[in-house]
């Protein structure tokens, strides 16, 4: 596939409905052996590298996936010295079949097991997520040999699946740009990636696009992106947020793998500060589930000045992951973020969310006092970690003033004729409001009740009692002033109750 298909795929993605656009599960760093503890906050996944001396191999992979298992991480492991015998110079390694393949990588997997960091039949609960059995192979010799897999190559790959210990774990593998010298070999596997260091963008993603032409459509991909500077690389690393832009856009791609985070001689991500505010997000994003898009929203275009006001947002959860409330998702106001403007700045959310669920937030705001056009606009947020999804589209609301207005009653109190049971009062009002209505109720604001209804106006009440009643001036919503009005025993004197706005 050529950059010009995956771009072509990557907009369409862009512009599809939440429930479509895919979603990269793993993120991590190539050879991050040493630097879990700065890393694991944004990754999810790990890599650990290993040399030649299976000795030396073992006692880092254990390590390492201590480190990943406290961390609540996955790993990546790398077996080439329990699978190979290698020999050569370190800049030009041969391997051959180990002779003892099958027993040294049992060896390993006994004691993986016996720790806990291998589940057999249990991939969800196993800390090593994926087999590494040797990166690059078309640079290590092992290209394919008359048309197929290098034996040596399929030996050792056979070696891993003949365990049944490892039954749904996958195998990965990463090649150069020159992975058409092992088209065969690499369709050997469950996970294959591809590298291009030196390449721009445009051209490290024509290799993703080509490397999908030579996989078995069961594969899943995994995007190398060049992440440093200096030393073993060129100056010109892939940029981020382009690389995971592409990884999003398609199904295939599983993981997204940045080399590298440290290295003695390479300016990685850790001290590179673009790439690393870069990469932090967009590992948060992955690591946390933080996939989400908007589907609906309620607001009223126009409100009034310090009036309560009812809104709803509905989201998607696009993730593979459910939200839940007490892992701090919700909703945060947005242009600019986390502003006061509504007298709140989160929502929390309602109720667990499942994966491709939609969610409603209902809220109140309260518009501010001073009339004029405002933006609202918010954006799912997981508190502490970062934002992410889509945010929804912005509505300038126009604020006009606030409700204001006047009520009285006369006379009151009004006088009950001697063996009477009711009295006339003339309810008066004046408001700003050309919805305004005069809603009667008890003292206590019960049984609710319309009067009348007009801007101002005029009106008599033919039927006060003994008992308060209270004419509450307002809009649908919102009560502006109110007065208490009741009637007395002719002959008594009774000041006129005027209750609170």
């Amino acid at each position: 596939m050529k950059r010009t298909a995956l771009m072509l795929s990557l907009l369409l993605a862009a512009a599809a409905p939440p429930a479509a656009r895919a979603e990269v599960k793993y993120f991590g760093y190539w050879a991050n052996n040493g630097y879990q503890h700065e890393n694991n906050d944004h990754t999810n996944i790990t890599h650990v590298w290993t040399g030649r001396d299976s000795t030396a191999a073992r006692a880092a992979i254990l390590d390492e996936l201590q480190r990943a298992r406290d961390n609540g991480v996955k790993a990546v492991i790398s077996l080439d010295s329990f699978l190979f015998t290698i020999t050569g110079s370190d800049s030009d390694p041969i391997y051959s079949q180990r002779p003892d393949a099958a027993s040294a990588f049992g060896a390993l997997l006994g004691d993986l097991v016996t720790a806990g960091y291998l589940v057999p039949g249990d991939p969800t609960r196993s800390t090593v997520a994926a087999f590494y059995p040797i990166d690059e192979p078309e640079l290590h010799h092992l290209s394919d040999v008359g048309g197929v897999a290098h034996p040596t190559l399929a030996n050792a790959i056979g070696v891993i699946r003949a365990d049944s210990r490892t039954a749904g774990i996958p195998i990965a593998m990463i090649l150069s740009k020159k992975f058409r010298d092992a088209a065969q070999g690499l369709r050997l596997v469950d996970w294959v990636g591809v590298n291009n260091y030196g390449a721009n963008d445009s051209g490290y993603i024509d290799t993703v696009g080509d490397l999908q032409d030579y996989m078995r459509p069961q594969q899943r991909e995994i995007m190398v992106p060049q992440a440093g500077v200096g030393g073993i690389l060129d100056h010109s690393p892939h940029t981020p947020e382009t690389m995971y832009a592409v990884g999003k856009a398609d199904p295939r791609v599983i993981m997204l793998l940045p080399f590298l985070w440290g290295h003695a001689n390479t300016n990685g991500v850790r001290t590179h500060a673009s790439l690393k505010a870069s990469y932090t997000a967009i590992g948060k994003e992955v690591k946390h589930g933080l996939f989400g898009g908007f589907v609906s929203q309620s607001v009223n275009p126009t409100m009034l000045a310090g009036v309560p006001t009812t809104v709803s947002i509905t989201m998607k959860n696009t993730s593979s992951q459910t939200w839940r409330p007490n892992d701090y998702f919700g909703l945060g106001s947005q242009n600019p973020g986390d502003n006061l403007t509504w007298g709140l700045h989160r929502v929390n959310l309602p109720y667990a969310v499942a994966p491709q669920q939609n969610v409603t937030f209902t809220f109140t705001v309260v518009p501010p006092s001073t009339p004029g056009n405002y933006n609202f606009q918010w954006r799912l947020v997981k508190e502490g970690i970062a934002w992410f999804g889509d945010a929804t589209p912005n509505v300038v609301v126009n604020v006009k003033p606030k409700p204001t207005g006047s009520i009285s009653a006369s006379p009151n109190p009004c006088v009950i004729p001697i063996g009477g049971a009711i009295c006339t009062a003339n309810i008066t009002w004046n408001s700003n409001q050309p919805n305004a209505q005069i809603i009667i109720t008890d003292a206590q604001g019960n049984n609710p009740q319309l009067f009348a209804g007009g801007q101002s106006g005029s009106q008599s009440a033919p039927w006060i009692g003994f008992g308060t009643i209270r004419f509450n001036l307002g809009i649908p919503g919102y009560t502006i002033t109110s007065v208490d009005v009741r009637g007395v025993s002719a002959g008594a004197k009774e000041p006129a109750r005027a209750a609170a706005p």
